[in-house]
């Protein structure tokens, strides 16, 4: 199954390895002949298609809700920024408890037609509220979380959205899966992530959950013939865990909004999602609408510039010559400065480990 990957020296990863790929279901239109009675097929149809739109909203009302000090309502039309948290280890299925493994701010202006994004390292030292230094997960409570963020990073936070990691496989098979490209073989051995061919590449739930878990990501150095670590790989997961984000979202896009795809939908964010409790309903409707206009190469991406922690090496804090202009373009809603958020050594590393969507 996995015979395309044709990786040169396959690490082995024990048995079991090898997840199957979610095959994307191939729908096909039956034409059905109707000998009278048209009327009530049709009433009867319409029912069955009020009912699953419906059920989706049911089922989006029955989303998780957390107070979060310092979160509240926005007017209509007015630029909205969200704090995004993703669970790698929630404190328990379905709890919107747990340590953030990966932190993105997304800001949306509906009527200036833009959108950003700005990925926080996790290893990214600030003050905690309590007193001392403490990386940003490690901050368990959201309020805090969202008041150091605006406090330290000079970033308004409106909402704040719990993601599982779990949520965001269901959300690539939702979509059918997504394509990534690579410019070398790329591997982790601790996730279990194996990208074995420079190219184009479809990754299902599985596989994409895998890339954006890697934290230990190796790079295929054909000159010497060996795998070289990535010394920068957390700081190009970020990067990574946004791309592929954004494709998985525009593949959900691209679904449609038929009522059947609306209640899978509805049922993956009812099981994985947890908002603050003054988001709405319509407030998510009105966000997902709006970002669904714009097509990925519209969306400004960036990761927040930092450099090394002069108390840790392995800790890392704003630049202080790059970051307020990278927070400025977020805010703005326009593209960010030239290297923002790319790692200084990056250029160092064998043919670049890069993984864009294709």
């Amino acid at each position: 199954m996995f015979e395309h990957l044709d990786d040169p020296h396959p690490p082995s990863f024990g048995p079991g390895f090898r997840r199957g790929v979610v095959l994307r279901a191939q729908r096909r239109r039956r034409r059905r002949r109707l000998a009278g009675g048209a009327g009530v097929a049709t009433a009867s149809l319409m029912a069955g298609v009020g009912g699953l739109y419906g059920r989706a909203a049911w089922r989006a009302n029955d989303v998780d809700r957390i107070d979060v000090a310092g979160t509240a309502d926005v007017a209509a039309g007015e630029p909205v920024t969200v704090l995004v948290a993703g669970l790698d280890d929630p404190a328990g299925e379905g709890d919107a408890g747990g340590r953030p493994d990966a932190l993105l701010l997304a800001r949306l202006d509906p009527r200036a037609g833009t959108a950003g994004l700005l990925s926080i390292p996790r290893d990214l030292m600030v003050d905690a509220p309590g007193g001392g230094r403490v990386r940003i997960n490690d901050i368990g409570d959201q309020g805090a979380l969202v008041g150091v963020v605006e406090s330290q990073l000079g970033v308004g936070i409106d909402h704040y959205v719990a993601v599982t990691y779990e949520g965001f496989e269901a959300l690539v098979d939702h979509a059918g899966g997504i394509d990534v490209r690579v410019d070398v073989p790329v591997r982790d051995m601790h996730s279990g992530m194996l990208l074995g061919r420079p190219g184009c590449v479809t990754l299902d739930g599985g596989r994409a959950l895998a890339l954006v878990r890697s934290r230990h990501l190796e790079v295929w150095d054909e000159t010497s013939g060996t795998w070289v670590p990535d010394t920068i790989s957390d700081l190009r997961r970020v990067t990574i865990q946004r791309q592929l984000v954004v494709a998985a979202l525009a593949g959900v896009v691209d679904e449609g909004a038929g009522p059947v795809a609306a209640d899978r939908l509805a049922g993956i964010v009812a099981d994985n999602v947890a908002v603050d409790t003054a988001l709405s309903l319509d407030d998510v409707v009105t966000m997902v609408r709006a970002a669904g206009a714009l097509a990925p190469a519209d969306v400004a991406q960036a990761t927040l510039p930092v450099v090394s922690d002069p108390a840790d090496v392995n800790r890392l804090v704003p630049d202080p010559h790059r970051a307020p202009a990278a927070v400025r373009a977020f805010l703005a809603g326009e593209p960010p400065p030239a290297g923002a958020g790319e790692p200084p050594d990056a250029a160092e590393l064998p043919g670049g480990a890069v993984v864009d969507p294709c």
